[in-house]
């Protein structure tokens, strides 16, 4: 399967790291990880491994700016400077966050109006498998249709670093054979990302790295 043509908007994508130093994080009275030092820079591609509540979507969260660790610190750099996460990052949760009425078509028109971007909502539909769906309302979608509009509106963002959580989740096999190769397409041009995932990382390579999360024992 081949890929549509990226708009050129988004085929320049800045210099860019996210740097952990000696991050622990706990849930409640449970200890998640301790000391942990990770990078991630232009063309890099992580990999996070574990059980379910192990940690994974909590490291993910981190990276992404949304919460702050217990101790430690988290740095992002784009272009050489110091930046705030939002600048840099681009995260897939496990929900679609679409309102149910709106199609395809205005669901991502809306969200190129909040990030004061071109709509370029076909051309992005087309690439990820949704043209003949996009004035259907999104409500009206199977899950693996709203991931494939949510790996749409990842295009959209144009950020250098994704951040996904589970991305396969609820795809079939052709759904899933698309991540991988926007993951791949997002790579090649100098992006990178951090993916939590339950199954063997899909993609390999010099610049993939892939880390297992373990149950800790608090101090």
């Amino acid at each position: 399967m081949d890929l549509p043509p990226l708009n050129p908007q988004y085929q320049n994508l800045p210099r860019h790291s996210a740097e952990m130093s000696g991050v622990s994080l706990s849930r409640g009275a449970s200890l998640l990880f301790a000391q942990l030092d990770l990078d991630i820079q232009s063309g890099d591609l992580l990999w996070v491994g574990g059980d379910n509540g192990i940690g994974k979507s909590s490291l993910l969260r981190l990276f992404a700016g949304f919460s702050r660790p217990d101790a430690g610190t988290i740095t992002w750099h784009q272009d050489g400077a110091r930046c705030p996460p939002f600048a840099l990052t681009a995260y897939q949760g496990h929900m679609d966050a679409f309102k149910p009425r709106l199609t395809p078509r205005e669901a991502l028109g809306f969200w190129a109006e909040i990030m004061d971007l071109t709509d370029t909502s076909e051309d992005l539909l087309t690439r990820v498998g949704l043209a003949s769906r996009q004035h259907v309302p999104c409500g009206q979608l199977s899950a693996g249709q709203r991931r494939r509009l949510s790996l749409a509106r990842l295009l959209l963002s144009g950020k250098a670093l994704w951040i996904l959580d589970e991305p396969t989740a609820a795809m079939d096999e052709a759904g899933t054979a698309l991540i991988v190769q926007l993951i791949k397409a997002h790579i090649a041009r100098g992006g990178s990302a951090v993916i939590a995932s339950h199954n063997a990382p899909q993609i390999t390579g010099e610049r993939t790295r892939q880390i297992i999360l373990s149950a800790q024992a608090a101090a």
